[in-house]
């Protein structure tokens, strides 16, 4: 009973496809895919330095300190890091985030970019480019439109479709050849080299009226993070599991197990503790206790935070199979997206969110408190 009456909320509010589960996962400081390799499914990669080389038919989920994808990708790529650079084919779409950002091969259809510093050359873009940064550099053919909001634009390639521009300086390339119409809002006009081409209507508006540019360029950034936000919690769920699987596997099931005890004890400890940090704090002598109460307290929530969507995960493969409890990255990637998703169903996704975190707070308590009770 406990097990269904756990289930039933997740999954009435998330339905997350079997086919989840067919994808590869690699992690690690260097986590490569060697040249020569093929991946026939998804692949979902993140570490420190992460290399593709080889081949990936269906999506490329990845995330790192620096990510180089120099293999083709036949279905979307995902990619966030602080340097990232995609040189191989991609058959779909990509969307990219990062400090700097360089995409460099052939792409079929749309790109979403954003990055301090973006580049964006190659053999050419298929569909439309959304794209935002500090400097922004278009040196690919494009076949769609370029919606573009950024300090520094430089446009050097044929556009098909229209292009649309905020910015503060703006330069048309003499290699540009605008098939569209070129509107743009900047605090003077555009360089437009000779040789350069805008065979539809030019408007430059002011930069004072930049509403609805500015609106634009928010939806751009705010979907990077939503992408990246997504990427650290999976990359942080796998690391947990596989510095700590065995305290992992047993908080999991405890929470799962014993659900209205831990539930309990979860929601005490997230009332209790601070309440206890802060009266410590007011005191001279539990001065620094109270310091070390509310740090712990911090670093409970960021533990709650990850091992949550792990829970959730093992939850509704039990559920789904009808079989015991696990942890495997299957399960892991299956709670994430779960996990995620429900951030967006206000009031009753938040509460189920709440309540698994509270579920393996209390579970992680419990055993610390066991293991305290052993060493006296």
């Amino acid at each position: 009973m406990q097990k269904k009456f756990l289930a039933a909320g997740a999954v009435a509010l998330v339905l997350i496809p079997v086919a989840v589960f067919a994808a590869t996962f690699r992690t690690g400081e260097q986590p490569t895919i060697p040249s020569g390799t093929t991946i026939n499914d998804d692949l979902y990669i993140a570490g420190g330095n992460v290399t593709h080389a080889g081949v990936v038919t269906g999506d490329l989920i990845a995330a790192g300190g620096s990510v180089l994808v120099s293999g083709d990708v036949r279905g979307d790529a995902l990619v966030s890091g602080g340097n990232v650079t995609i040189l191989g084919a991609v058959s779909d779409d990509v969307r990219a985030a990062g400090g700097n950002v360089v995409i460099n091969g052939a792409v079929s259809s749309d790109v979403v970019a954003v990055g301090g510093q973006l580049t964006i050359a190659g053999p050419g873009i298929g569909g439309d480019v959304l794209a935002a940064g500090g400097t922004v550099r278009i040196d690919a053919p494009v076949v769609g439109d370029v919606l573009i909001t950024g300090g520094d634009v430089f446009i050097n390639a044929p556009i098909k479709g229209k292009v649309d521009i905020e910015a503060d300086k703006v330069t048309i390339g003499s290699a540009a050849v605008i098939a569209g119409d070129l509107t743009y809002r900047a605090g003077k006009e555009a360089t437009i080299e000779e040789g350069a081409q805008v065979k539809g209507t030019t408007t430059h508006t002011l930069r004072a009226d930049i509403g609805r540019a500015a609106k634009k360029g928010i939806a751009a950034f705010v979907s990077a993070w939503l992408v990246m936000k997504l990427l650290m919690l999976l990359a942080g769920a796998y690391a947990f599991f596989y510095l700590f699987k065995k305290y992992t596997e047993t908080i999991v099931r405890d929470s799962l197990s014993d659900p209205m005890s831990q539930l309990g004890r979860g929601l005490v400890s997230f009332i209790v503790w601070p309440v206890a940090g802060v009266i410590l704090l007011a005191t001279v002598v539990g001065m620094p206790l109270g310091i070390m109460a509310l740090l712990g307290y911090g670093i409970l929530l960021i533990f709650a935070h990850i091992m949550a969507p792990i829970a959730i995960g093992s939850l509704l493969y039990a559920w789904a199979t009808k079989s015991a409890y696990q942890v495997t990255w299957q399960t892991i990637l299956l709670g994430v997206v779960a996990y995620f998703v429900l951030g967006f169903v206000p009031i009753v996704g938040w509460i189920i969110r709440f309540a698994f975190m509270l579920l393996v707070l209390g579970a992680g308590l419990s055993l610390k408190w066991n293991l305290a009770k052993e060493w006296r």
